[in-house]
């Protein structure tokens, strides 16, 4: 490889990495985080995580996301505090709730938190559900 070849090859790289799109994710099992940012990170997205709600402020600081996808469903943690947590974002940055619950309680979660909508906890669809979110944002 030649020296100009070299240094196109170094900034295309610099490149996709200052365009990369990053999600931040919070949930409680490390079981649903693994997956995901495997899932995620093969479609070229980057993915931070948090455990808990109480984190998302710091994380959302450090990290400056692009989207954040959040659990709906913690233990110990009232749909109150996770509203508390999540609303003071929603205007900065698409958020998502992230659930296996259902449909009518995850809407009334969403209306409350002013997050832009749900998807469910299914690894194999979540990238394409993104999709969307990340494009209007982007």
């Amino acid at each position: 490889m030649t020296g100009q070849e070299h240094n196109a090859h170094r900034f295309a790289y610099r490149r996709r990495r200052v365009t990369t799109q990053k999600i931040l994710l919070v949930d409680d099992s490390a079981i649903v985080r693994a997956v995901v940012v495997h899932a995620l990170s093969a479609r070229g997205l980057e993915v931070s995580t948090v455990v808990a709600p109480r984190e998302i402020e710091e994380a959302v600081a450090r990290e400056k996301p692009d989207l954040m996808l959040v659990d709906a469903t913690y233990p110990g943690v009232s749909d109150d505090e996770l509203v508390a947590a999540i609303s003071p974002h929603v205007g900065a940055l698409p958020v998502l709730l992230f659930s296996d619950r259902a449909e009518e309680e995850v809407g009334s979660l969403v209306r409350r938190s002013g997050a832009r909508g749900a998807v469910p906890k299914d690894g194999a669809t979540l990238a394409d559900r993104l999709t969307p979110f990340l494009k209007k944002h982007g």
